[in-house]
């Protein structure tokens, strides 16, 4: 009895395996191509770290020369005459201030009302009348100025009086005279005159007696 053997059959062919030689070729390239560019990497990241190791080195030590340079100004020797000098000064300082706490203590108790009379008269400025001089005294007030006309002292007066160290006072004596005015005069060299002042009030106030007015020394006679 005899049997034919199909030659053409697929399972008596020769089988060829997938991981044959060229293709473990190929996968040993990738791999040795893959190190190469992570060791590339490395590299390159090694490179940078190395330049930031050395900057901070040169900064540590330009540090550590500016703290040896402030150990050594801090260990220097005073100077015996500048300590003395500095003493005296100091000493000098709590001596002025002293007396100046002692000379403001004696002002405040001999001049009681006297620099809330003169912040009055500051708050009272008026546009067109101004002070040339005053006399404050406890129980007397003189001012005298200029203004352009009688209503502007009017108006002065009604301020001054809304001040109170001045709330109350009536002013006993009250005079005002028109200023003597120079007329323009031209000038030598043919230039224009400078023009001639406005007329102007002289003006002076009272309230109370002073100590050398003639009715205190009659009051003093008797």
């Amino acid at each position: 009895m005899s049997q034919q053997i199909n030659l053409a059959n697929p399972l008596l062919l020769k089988k060829r395996y997938v991981f044959g030689l060229r293709e473990m070729l190929v996968v040993l390239g990738v791999v040795l191509f893959g190190a190469l560019a992570w060791a590339g990497i490395l590299h390159y990241q090694a490179v940078g770290l190395e330049v930031q190791a050395i900057q901070e080195e040169a900064a540590q030590a330009s540090a550590q020369a500016v703290l040896d340079d402030l150990n050594a100004k801090a260990q220097r020797v005073v100077n015996p005459q500048l300590s003395a000098r500095i003493k005296n000064t100091q000493l000098q300082v709590t001596q002025r201030e002293t007396l100046l706490e002692a000379i403001g203590g004696t002002i405040e108790k001999t001049s009681v009302g006297f620099s809330p009379r003169l912040r009055a008269l500051a708050f009272s400025s008026t546009e067109g009348v101004w002070l040339n001089s005053f006399n404050l005294s406890a129980d007397y007030v003189q001012l005298k100025g200029a203004t352009f006309n009688a209503g502007m002292l009017a108006n002065y007066m009604t301020q001054l009086g809304k001040q109170p160290p001045f709330a109350g006072m009536k002013f006993s004596g009250m005079t005002a005279v028109v200023a003597n005015v120079a007329p323009a005069s031209p000038s030598a060299d043919g230039q224009p005159a400078a023009p001639a002042l406005p007329q102007y009030l002289d003006f002076e106030l009272t309230a109370g007696r002073s100590a050398d007015s003639p009715d205190r020394e009659n009051s003093d006679a008797r």
